[in-house]
């Protein structure tokens, strides 16, 4: 059996596939938020980013969001730069932010995000427009609390 390319464009894109509605699939391993995994720069990253940082420049510590709110996608052209506040005022236009009672796998990875960037779970919880318990709960992984 033959080494993988060294070369992480060449490593990168042979795990893509192109769709007919022109998202370039990731066809590897994913996280638990449904986002493609690649190992890059001696570290594990999420699949769309470093398409960005590949494809397109560097992101400047920024969040790298999809226009086609489809996870999988790599795309650079469905791709673009925002922060925090930008995403989930993405995800309130499209309906895909969750509820006080519950909340869904995307939303809870995206306070996951927040938590990993040192924000308090207060500081979440009141931007999210959520109770700093429903955070822990999150924090905690205690998944009863997630729709299936």
């Amino acid at each position: 059996m033959s080494r993988p390319p060294s070369d992480p464009i060449q490593r990168f894109k042979a795990k893509v596939k192109t769709m007919s509605n022109g998202c370039h699939e990731w066809q590897s391993t994913l996280n638990r938020g449904g986002y493609g995994k690649f190992y890059y720069q001696k570290r594990q990253a999420v699949a769309h980013r470093v398409s960005y940082e590949l494809f397109v420049g560097p992101t400047n510590g920024k969040w790298v969001l999809h226009k086609c709110d489809n996870r999988k996608c790599v795309n650079p052209d469905h791709l673009f730069l925002g922060n925090a506040q930008e995403n989930i005022a993405d995800m309130d236009a499209k309906g895909r932010r969750g509820s006080t009672s519950t909340t869904t796998l995307e939303f809870a990875e995206n306070v996951r995000s927040l938590l990993a960037e040192r924000y308090s779970q207060q500081y979440v919880a009141d931007l999210l427009g959520v109770s700093q318990s429903q955070i822990s709960r999150i924090h905690r992984n205690v998944k009863k609390f997630y729709k299936h």
